[in-house]
């Protein structure tokens, strides 16, 4: 039998050297090596550029990556946020498997994102909470002016995935489709439901809500290069609407017992063309 003293002594020691041999790992583990490869799998494995400025450790498998930027191969700006929270399991790295979570503040919300990567799977999911649509600058890159809030989740598991959205308060400003201006436009809510398989998205139910507007959307999408598109569409203005923007509505025939203008959108993902 040991001694109490003999055992509290050796599991001092053995304490000792387990706590120092946690802080040269973090002192000396090679962090901008980390980074590097990370930047380079990114770039070869996905149409993205990725960029971070540091990685620094919280914890024995949790890290901060700062000033996280997501670029398109023109250099447009995808993603950004100052600081993404990062949790590694070390037992799926032990097993050749690859499992993260993410948070990360941007776009004045918040961001989640969950990960798994294995012999014969692949798991992503994504949940977004309070996000400021106007912050995001890509959207004034192409010229809308939109504002509101966006939130939901996305989940995808191989090349198959579901998703769901909602929005709050969605108002666009000065918008124009191929030249021809929009009236401004409020909606107190709105969310859609999408489904995607490969590269075909369809969008199962987009519905906006608003005091001027209606709106229903289905349909599907194919997103590749010369994609196509092949959405119904559903429009049921107010009588202050119709009568301000009586020239537009004389273009939508096809009433529906509703009293929704019915029309299609079909063509390219990069020249859509409305069906009236």
């Amino acid at each position: 039998m040991i001694e109490r003293k003999t055992l509290v002594r050796r599991l001092s020691y053995a304490a000792y050297f387990a706590a120092v041999f946690l802080l040269f790992l973090l002192l000396l583990f090679p962090f901008d090596r980390i980074k590097s490869k990370l930047e380079s799998e990114v770039r070869t494995r996905t149409p993205f550029e990725l960029s971070v400025a540091r990685i620094s450790p919280r914890f024995f498998n949790r890290f901060v990556l700062s000033d996280v930027v997501v670029a398109d191969n023109k250099g447009r700006v995808l993603f950004e946020s100052k600081s993404v929270k990062t949790t590694v399991s070390l037992f799926s790295l032990l097993r050749g498997a690859l499992w993260l979570n993410l948070k990360a503040a941007a776009y004045g919300g918040e961001l989640l994102v969950k990960a798994s990567q294995g012999p014969g799977r692949q798991y992503l999911r994504l949940d977004a909470d309070g996000l400021d649509i106007a912050s995001y600058p890509l959207l004034k890159d192409f010229g809308f002016r939109l504002s509101g809030k966006l939130g939901g989740n996305f989940e995808m598991d191989g090349d198959s995935g579901k998703g769901r959205l909602w929005l709050k308060g969605l108002a666009s400003r000065e918008l124009k489709v191929k030249g021809f201006p929009i009236p401004d436009l409020d909606f107190e809510k709105g969310w859609l439901e999408a489904e995607l398989k490969g590269d075909r998205l369809t969008v199962k139910k987009l519905e906006l809500d608003g005091k001027d507007l209606t709106v229903r959307v289905t349909g599907d999408l194919v997103l590749r290069e010369r994609g196509t598109i092949n959405l119904a569409i559903k429009l049921k203005p107010s009588e202050r609407l119709a009568h301000e923007q009586s020239a537009l509505i004389s273009f939508l025939r096809t009433r529906d017992a509703e009293g929704y203008y019915l029309l299609t959108l079909g063509g390219m993902l990069t020249e859509p063309m409305p069906r009236l």
